[in-house]
């Protein structure tokens, strides 16, 4: 089950032929079958291993270090080929879906393809969540999928289904390969053309899908020495000079927001571009967390990270309203920020994204610009053409962004809920290392609670479509991909039931789960479901013990009811020792009682803005900038505190 780094040729007998093109193969007698179409021919297994080898060497030489495989029959050549190869990382899991999302988290964390094998049949099936979050999330797969031969096809054949094209419009392209024959140089262009067509213009899964014959299993493996591929340019994608100059005019003195929604840009510039445009503009950073652009952010860039919050104000909501949006990264998860951005009187709403995609889920793009995000924020920027937005727009969300900074600090101490769970764990994950949250709650808790912090970190989720499914599968195949930091997880007990099985595959990791285990699917009690008869068929608690659970997968446990628990727990988990579990037991009727009285800091400022009047609040940030309302938001808050102690 381990992560094995496959031996040399050398060390298990194999034989270099060192050009492609005349590669001869030795007279084998041949062993005949009549219960087959044909009859087994022992060439065909020393055809079928040259095939697979020389494809897999092709990959790898154009990149790929990871294979994740799962075993049977049919792909016995492409497991030989995988194991023949040095320098491919290979890993076995046994379940097809847990191999799916593990080869997902271990592609998320590199950024680089990862190869994903099967055997022929249902097991391809077992693929399909992670291929439509790969897609979704634009992650990079390369799916090989072995088949029975045409002959066995539609007579019944055990394991012969319709593979081709079997993942419809969730790959960004599908090749069906003939059986192996002589024209092994033809392998090597394929390859890399399939692992260009999994990073670009959008990165995503392809695939191919290999039919062998039997035999399968050679006695002799003779390895063809692949040529270099090509040198592979992929360049950026530019702005126009007039379409820089039209957006600079558009943007000039007039008050907008830079949204950074759920999709990390995947360039080292990328912040500093960004955060000068924001400089430039007088602006706001909405980030989501998943942008990974609140961590490791200068003090003096507006980025903010409570609009989640703030936005829920509707007084703040209906008079900061943004003439232009610049949006980076697709939407954000906080539906106030959605709704905000829906509902806005913006007349320019523009979207940057080099990629294929059509981001516009709130029908509102009046501009799409097909550029990279880092030369679009340059160009706007080096034209120093640009005034700033008026001084009170920028200090209101200033205000805002404070004051509820002020009431994280304070909420995060009274029970064992998701707002310390999550403070703690920013605290604990290691600076340049990956934290996991899952979807559901737990990615909205990171929203509303992670903040804006001085040590940057990548905060990762399977965000492509959203799903709890492989949450625990794609967690451990990021603490693959970086053995050399901890790796720190949290998921909902729903989300931990749905991939029990993928617990068997963190042996010899450095991991902390956090599970917690609220009595399931506590999202619903935010929904209109809550309200409903049949509100437990929504909330459906799993009934699996997660300790027992644990323990029985090799993983350390630890439960906790209360904070000094947990954080007692957590420390003993991150000295190391394997895969630890913290089961964090949470009430959730406590849970959503503090979250909503959280999100109730928004009639703070609802208040101010009713007490004071928009104009005055207006006058008060002109003159006395973000400290000015944040005293009178404190003011509010005392005077309610006063109140409930006459009470």
């Amino acid at each position: 089950m381990g992560d094995i780094k496959s031996p040399g040729k050398d060390t298990i007998g194999l034989t270099a032929v060192h050009d492609v093109d005349r590669v001869s193969f030795p007279s084998i007698r041949a062993e005949v079958d009549n219960t087959t179409f044909r009859g087994l021919v022992q060439a065909d297994a020393e055809l079928n291993f040259r095939w697979a080898a020389v494809l897999i060497d092709s990959l790898v030489a154009n990149g790929v270090t990871h294979a994740v495989m799962s075993p049977g029959a049919q792909m016995a050549p492409l497991a030989l080929a995988c194991r023949a190869n040095g320098d491919l990382r290979t890993r076995v899991v046994i379940d097809e879906r847990s191999a799916a999302f593990h080869a997902l988290g271990l592609a998320r964390a590199t950024r680089t393809p990862v190869i994903l094998i099967c055997t022929s049949g249902s097991a391809v099936g077992h693929w399909y969540p992670a291929v439509m979050e790969a897609s979704a999330g634009m992650t990079p797969l390369i799916l090989l999928t072995a088949d029975r031969a045409p002959e066995n096809q539609d007579r019944c054949s055990a394991q012969a289904i319709d593979q081709i094209r079997v993942f419809g419009p969730h790959t960004r392209a599908s090749h069906h390969l003939p059986l192996p024959d002589g024209s092994l140089s033809s392998l090597p262009p394929l390859a890399s053309r399939i692992y260009e067509q999994s990073l670009w213009p959008s990165p995503g899964p392809v695939h191919l899908n290999m039919p062998f014959r039997d035999p399968l299993v050679p006695k002799t493996r003779t390895k063809p020495v692949v040529t270099l591929p090509p040198a592979t340019t992929r360049s950026l994608i530019r702005p126009a000079l007039e379409d820089i100059m039209d957006v600079a005019g558009t943007l000039s003195g007039r008050r907008g927001v830079i949204v950074c929604g759920a999709t990390e840009i995947d360039c080292a510039d990328f912040p500093g571009a960004v955060h000068d445009l924001a400089r430039a503009t007088g602006c706001p950073i909405i980030t989501d967390p998943l942008s990974n652009l609140r961590f490791g952010a200068p003090e003096d860039v507006q980025v903010f990270s409570r609009a989640d919050s703030f936005l829920r104000s509707k007084e703040f909501a209906g008079a900061f309203q943004p003439d232009w949006v610049i949006s980076f990264g697709g939407p954000p998860t906080a539906k106030p920020v959605l709704s905000w951005l829906e509902e806005s009187r913006a007349t320019d709403y523009i979207v940057v994204d080099p990629s294929v995609r059509w981001a516009d889920p709130l029908l509102r793009v009046t501009r799409l610009l097909r550029s990279d995000p880092v030369s679009f924020c340059r160009g706007i920027t080096a034209r120093g053409q640009v005034q700033p937005a008026p001084r009170a727009w920028l200090e209101a969300f200033r205000a805002c962004e404070g004051y509820i900074d002020q009431l994280v600090g304070a909420s995060s101490e009274n029970s064992l809920w998701e707002a310390p769970i999550v403070r703690h764990l920013v605290e604990a994950v290691t600076p340049g290392a990956i934290l996991f949250s899952g979807n559901s709650m737990s990615i909205r808790d990171f929203d509303s609670f992670s903040g804006r912090v001085a040590k940057s970190f990548r905060l990762l989720a399977n965000r492509g479509t959203n799903g709890i499914d492989g949450s625990i599968a794609t967690a451990l195949g990021i603490a693959a991909a970086q053995r050399d930091k901890p790796t720190f997880a949290m998921i909902g007990d729903m989300a931990f039931a749905h991939d029990l099985g993928s617990l068997q595959l963190a042996q010899g990791l450095d991991v902390t789960l956090v599970v917690l285990n609220n009595g399931g699917g506590a999202i619903f009690d935010y929904l209109p479901t809550a309200g409903i008869p049949e509100y437990d068929d929504f909330l459906s608690p799993p009934t699996v013990n997660i300790g027992l659970a644990a323990r029985a997968a090799g993983w350390r446990h630890w439960s906790a009811s209360d904070l000094d628990g947990f954080e007692g727990a957590l420390h003993d988990a991150a000295g190391g020792g394997g895969p630890c579990l913290i089961e964090a037991i949470i009430d959730r009727r406590i849970s959503v009682g503090n979250h909503k009285a959280f999100w109730r800091a928004a009639s703070d400022i609802d208040a101010v803005f009713q007490n004071h009047g928009r104009a005055a609040v207006q006058r008060i940030l002109e003159e006395e900038g973000a400290p000015g309302l944040r005293a009178r938001l404190a003011e509010k808050r005392g005077q309610d505190r006063i109140g409930s102690m006459a009470a």
